[in-house]
C-alpha cells in the first residue's frame, strides 16, 4: 500500500472536513488541542474556521461581553491576515506573540522587576546599578537598555519574563478571565518553554482557558524554538490534507513523512519529482563546513546543466514561477554576483540580514537614493536622505546635487565599497548615519595605533569593516537585488510559508548543523538507530521537508554532496528509481 493509498481520506477536501470536525468537538468539550498541519494542509483556513465558530456562538465561548478570544501569530503579516479574514471583529484579540505577552505582563511592573533581577542576561548591566526600584519597565524598539528614568527590554526578554509570570496561579487566573480561549499559530516557532507555561495550570487551577495550537513541528527550522509540544491535556488532531502540491510531490512527502500522510486535492495533476546527484564527479571534494561537496565551479556547472540540458530543463525553462533554493548565502552569492561578501563576515547570514550598519545604510539608503536620482524621482531621493527637503533656491544648488550624485553613481559602477564610503563622507549635502561614520573613524584610529609589521586582528567588527571596504561596490547592488526578491534564488530558510509553481533545491553543505546526505541515509531500513539521534538529523530533516514542500507542480533536487549507497536507495524509494539520475562527468570533471 502506498502512502497515497494509506491516507485517512482520499482527497484533501475530505481530510480537511474530518480534521475540522474533530477540532470543533474539542472546542465544544473545552479540551485543549494541537492541530498538526503539514505543508500545504491549509492550517490558516482551519484557524479562521475555528474563530468564526466562536464568533457565531459568543455566548457559549465568551459568556461575558468584555471577554475575547486571543489569537497569537508569529508575524505581523499573519496577524493582519487573520484580522482581515475575521472582519476585525472586536471579540478577537489578534496580535503577534510578543505583542500579546507584553499586553499581559506589562501591568505587573513589580513582578517584571523581580524577573529582571533573576535573569542571567541582565546580570552584567545590573552589576553597575542594581537599584532599579521606581524605574518604569518598557518594551518598544526591542533594544535592551538601563536608563536614568526607565528600563527597556529586548525582544527575547518578553517570553522569558512571561514564562516566569505564568508560574503564578493568580496571573493565570487573570489571563483566563480576559481570554477564555487562546489560539497560538505556528506553535513550533514559539520560544522554548512558553507552551508548557501557558498549559501549566490545566488540571490544577479552578479555571483554565481552552488553548489551541496550530502548526507543524516538522517545520521548526529556527533556533531556540520549541518544536513539538507534548502535554497530557492536549488532544492531537492530524490534518491529512495537501491543497498545494500535485500528486507526485505529495507522494514524495508522504514517503519522507509516513506518520502524517497527506491526501492531494481531488483535481490535483500528476506533477514531477526528479533527483539528480553528482557522485561520479572525479575532483577533490571540499572540506570543513563544505565537507563532501563538489567544487563551487562544478556546482555552478551542474546547476546550469540542470536548467538547460537535463530531463527537467523543459519545465524549468517554461516556468513562470520558478524558485531555486540553496542552503547558504555563500552559494547564492556566487550565482548572483556578490561572491566576496560572505567571506567578509564571520556569521554567514549577518550581511544578508543587514546586521552590519554599513551594509544596512548602503542597501536601504545609498543605493535607493542613487536609483531615485537616476529616475528623476527627487521627492523620493530627499525622503530617503532625510525628512526635511533641502533648500534649492539657485541653479548652483541643483548643480551641486547633480554633480555629487553623478560622481557617486560613477564611483559605484567601477569602485569599491570604500571608495563610495569615502565619497559619501566627504560631502555636506546630507548626513551619513553616525554609526557608519564612527565605524570608519574607529578603523582609522585602530590602523594608526598598529606598530610596524602588526596586523589588525581585533575587534572583529573593525577587521570585517576593513575587508568590506575592498569589496567591489557592484556587490552591494547585487545584494540589494536579491534582498528585494527580484531573483529566482532564495535560501531555504527564507521561503518558509511560501509556495511556487516549480522548485529546484540545491542540496549540499555549508553549515555544520546540516548534513542532508546522512539524514537521508538514516531512513534506510538497515541504518543504525543512533543516526536518527544525531544532532544534525532533525535540523536537516525539517529544512529538507520545508524546501521540498514549497513546490506546487515540479520539484528537482540537485545533490552536490556525496551520497552513500543507502542514501541513493532511500531516494529511489521516495521518488522512484527511474527518477533518480546520476550526472555524468569526464575524467577532468567536465559534464558530459
Amino acid at each position: 500500500m502506498t502512502a497515497r493509498e494509506s491516507a485517512a481520506a482520499d482527497n484533501a477536501e475530505r481530510a480537511s472536513e474530518e480534521a475540522l470536525a474533530t477540532l470543533f468537538a474539542a472546542l465544544d468539550s473545552r479540551r485543549n488541542f494541537k492541530l498538526e498541519a503539514g505543508a500545504g494542509a491549509g492550517k490558516t483556513y482551519s484557524l479562521i474556521q475555528a474563530l468564526r465558530r466562536i464568533l457565531k456562538n459568543k455566548s457559549v465561548y465568551l459568556p461575558r461581553s468584555d471577554q475575547r478570544v486571543a489569537c497569537l501569530t508569529y508575524t505581523k503579516v499573519a496577524r493582519d491576515e487573520i484580522k482581515a479574514r475575521t472582519d476585525e471583529d472586536p471579540a478577537i484579540f489578534a496580535d503577534t506573540l510578543h505583542g500579546f505577552l507584553w499586553e499581559m505582563i506589562s501591568p505587573y511592573q513589580k513582578a517584571l522587576a523581580t524577573a529582571l533581577r533573576s535573569s542571567e542576561t541582565w546580570q552584567e548591566r545590573l552589576a553597575e546599578n542594581s537599584d532599579i526600584s521606581g524605574l518604569a519597565i518598557e518594551y518598544d524598539l526591542g533594544i535592551r537598555g538601563l536608563h536614568e528614568d526607565r528600563i527597556t527590554l529586548h525582544h527575547n526578554d518578553i517570553p522569558e519574563f512571561a514564562i516566569q509570570l505564568f508560574g503564578n496561579e493568580k496571573f493565570r487566573s487573570l489571563i483566563t478571565d480576559r481570554f477564555p480561549v487562546i489560539f497560538i499559530d505556528e506553535y513550533q516557532d514559539t520560544p522554548s518553554g512558553l507552551a508548557e507555561a501557558v498549559l501549566s495550570g490545566h488540571g490544577e487551577d479552578r479555571t483554565s482557558p481552552v488553548v489551541g495550537f496550530f502548526g507543524d513541528h516538522w517545520q521548526q527550522i529556527y533556533d531556540r524554538t520549541c518544536g513539538s509540544i507534548e502535554h497530557s491535556s492536549l488532544t492531537s488532531i492530524p490534518k491529512n490534507a495537501n491543497f498545494r502540491s500535485d500528486r507526485s510531490v505529495v507522494d514524495f512527502l508522504n514517503k519522507l513523512r509516513p506518520e502524517l500522510p497527506q491526501a492531494p486535492r481531488a483535481d490535483a495533476d500528476e506533477g514531477t519529482v526528479t533527483v539528480y546527484h553528482s557522485n561520479t564527479w572525479p575532483g577533490a571534494r571540499l572540506g570543513r563546513n563544505w565537507k563532501g561537496q563538489i567544487s563551487q565551479e562544478a556546482t555552478q556547472a551542474c546547476l546550469e546543466w540542470l536548467q538547460v540540458a537535463s530531463p527537467s530543463s523543459t519545465w524549468i525553462q517554461n516556468s513562470k514561477d520558478l524558485k531555486v533554493l540553496m542552503l547558504t548565502h555563500a552559494t547564492i552569492a556566487n550565482e548572483l554576483g556578490y561572491p566576496s561578501l560572505p567571506g567578509v563576515f564571520s556569521s554567514n547570514d549577518s550581511f544578508a540580514n543587514k546586521e552590519d550598519p554599513v551594509i544596512e545604510f548602503l542597501v536601504d539608503t545609498a543605493e535607493p537614493a542613487m536609483q531615485a536620482f537616476s529616475e528623476h524621482k527627487y521627492g523620493e531621493l530627499f525622503r530617503l536622505l532625510g525628512s526635511k527637503r533641502p533648500t534649492l533656491t539657485a541653479p548652483k544648488d541643483k548643480h551641486r546635487w547633480s554633480e555629487f550624485f553623478n560622481s557617486l553613481i560613477s564611483t559605484s559602477s567601477t569602485g569599491t565599497i570604500g571608495d563610495v564610503l569615502d565619497l559619501l563622507n566627504s560631502q555636506n549635502l546630507f548626513s551619513v548615519p553616525t554609526r557608519v561614520v564612527k565605524r570608519g573613524r574607529d578603523l582609522e584610529e585602530a590602523l594608526l595605533s598598529l606598530g610596524p609589521g602588526e596586523e589588525l586582528e581585533e575587534p572583529r567588527k573593525l577587521v570585517e569593516h576593513r575587508s568590506l571596504r575592498s569589496v567591489p561596490y557592484a556587490e552591494i547592488r547585487a545584494l540589494r537585488s536579491y534582498l528585494e526578491d527580484s531573483t529566482v534564488f532564495s535560501t531555504k530558510h527564507s521561503v518558509k510559508g511560501a509556495e511556487f509553481d516549480d522548485v529546484i533545491v540545491l542540496v549540499g553543505r555549508g553549515w555544520t548543523k546540516y548534513d542532508f546526505a546522512k539524514m537521508i541515509a538514516a531512513h534506510a531500513p538497515q541504518s543504525k538507530p543512533e543516526l536518527r539521534q544525531a544532532g544534525s538529523f532533525p535540523h536537516s530533516r525539517n529544512l529538507f521537508y520545508v524546501s521540498a514542500s514549497r513546490a506546487k507542480h515540479n520539484l528537482a533536487l540537485l545533490f552536490v554532496q556525496e551520497l552513500s549507497d543507502d542514501a541513493v536507495a532511500v531516494l529511489e524509494d521516495w521518488a522512484g528509481q527511474e527518477n533518480v539520475i546520476s550526472i555524468e562527468f569526464d575524467e577532468a570533471g567536465v559534464l558530459l
